[in-house]
């Protein structure tokens, strides 16, 4: 049975954090023979701004998708259009009888409607007026909360088939994409990989770009660990760790812990650590598990692969995740990098940023990108002198 990617996405840490004292790193084990046959041949799929290389028989599951509000895929649905939108105005009225639909008609594109409304008297009050649009796209129907703020979103969006790999930036969404170079709205991405020849195994990917980095969330993968260990002291489960450690996956620098619990189900999972919250330096985690029926861990007979098998699985999905375009806003290499008041190389978006681990880091993270014409001054930001010579500003594209 396939796995649900957001059943998956939402078991705890506790599951990935109860592992046995550090081991040290072991070297990386290779492929065995039926792993070698898996891999014989393989495809890009692509998920948000990321591409995996993946066996040919693996299918791509969707989770999450918000860029910037959550995006709602009806596949094949096009024909249905006007039902969806007569079901929505419906849904809208029946949440508060004092709601009222303002708008119902064209939106930001010739392939797009949109209704307006208030969601009830309060939202009336002070003039709160929602919206939900539409988007046609080949013979699919998109949905999407917000109006004329996602309407850059809206005119970015075409259809897409699984086996399409864009070559132009922007973000690979369920049956679309959308073609975007600025990486100015807020992205929420998660997917799945399910292997039909070993259905007990869930492979899964998350991206959060401006993800909360307080109250605990500023905590690294290993850091987490340690402090749920403290916490359950005698009650910490005692599980096997095969490995554990700093990981750098790409240009992402990350902690790991690859644990197998006493049932015999595998428990993997890699962070990022790095807490810059730009397009290129999101919040990103990956987990790997066996033993896994109706979304369950452990709930199989017994686990499909063994310890080595496991591990070379890993290091090879994981080790293969990589932007899908080297351009902005991800471009890794030739990136414009200036100290504040020095004049901008290009006319575009800048962003600042400090290096990590630097007590401002957070701050300076959350400040928008700025728009910039070639020659004018970056600016500073009121930091310390000494903080401010630490600044330097990425250009993120055009």
């Amino acid at each position: 049975m396939k796995h649900s990617v957001l059943a998956l996405f939402c078991l705890s840490i506790s599951l990935s954090a109860c592992g046995a004292p550090r081991h040290q790193e072991k070297p990386m084990p290779e492929l065995s023979v039926r792993l070698q046959r898996l891999f014989a041949q393989t495809k890009p799929v692509c998920f948000g701004r990321y591409v995996m290389d993946v066996p040919v028989e693996t299918e791509l599951l969707w989770g999450f998708q918000e860029a910037p509000s959550k995006i709602t895929v009806y596949a094949n649905e096009v024909a249905a259009l006007k039902e969806h939108i007569k079901n929505y105005q419906a849904k809208i009225l029946a949440t508060d009888k004092t709601a009222e639909i303002t708008y119902v008609g064209s939106g930001p594109t010739a392939t797009s409607w949109e209704i307006r409304y208030f969601r009830d008297d309060t939202a009336k009050e002070y003039k709160s007026e929602a919206a939900y649009t539409f988007v046609t796209a080949g013979q699919h129907l998109f949905g999407l909360l917000g109006g004329k703020s996602i309407a850059t979103v809206v005119k970015g969006l075409r259809a897409r088939s699984p086996d399409d790999i864009p070559t132009d930036p922007g973000l690979c969404i369920d049956h679309g994409f959308i073609a975007d170079n600025s990486g100015s709205f807020q992205e929420i991405i998660g997917a799945g990989l399910f292997l039909p020849s070993y259905p007990d195994v869930s492979f899964s990917v998350s991206s959060n770009k401006g993800a909360s980095i307080t109250n605990g969330n500023e905590l690294t993968l290993l850091q987490k660990i340690a402090k749920q260990k403290g916490f359950l002291n005698f009650d910490y489960p005692k599980l096997s760790t095969l490995r554990e450690g700093k990981r750098q996956v790409y240009i992402w620098q990350g902690e790991e812990s690859l644990a197998r619990r006493q049932d015999g189900s595998h428990d993997f999972v890699w962070e990022s650590s790095d807490r810059r919250q730009n397009t290129l330096y999101p919040t990103l985690d990956a987990k790997l598990f066996s033993k896994v029926a109706a979304n369950r861990v452990g709930a199989a007979q017994q686990a499909s692969l063994s310890d080595a098998e496991m591990l070379a699985l890993w290091d090879k999905l994981l080790g293969s995740l990589r932007f899908r375009v080297d351009a902005p806003p991800t471009q890794t290499t030739q990136k414009p990098l200036l100290p504040s008041t020095s004049p901008a190389s290009h006319s575009g978006l800048w962003q600042p940023e400090l290096p990590p681990g630097h007590p401002k880091t957070a701050f300076v993270s959350r400040t928008p990108a700025l728009r910039l014409s070639q020659g004018q001054r970056l600016p500073t930001l009121g930091l310390l002198p000494g903080e401010e010579r630490d600044v330097r500003w990425r250009w993120i594209g055009a």
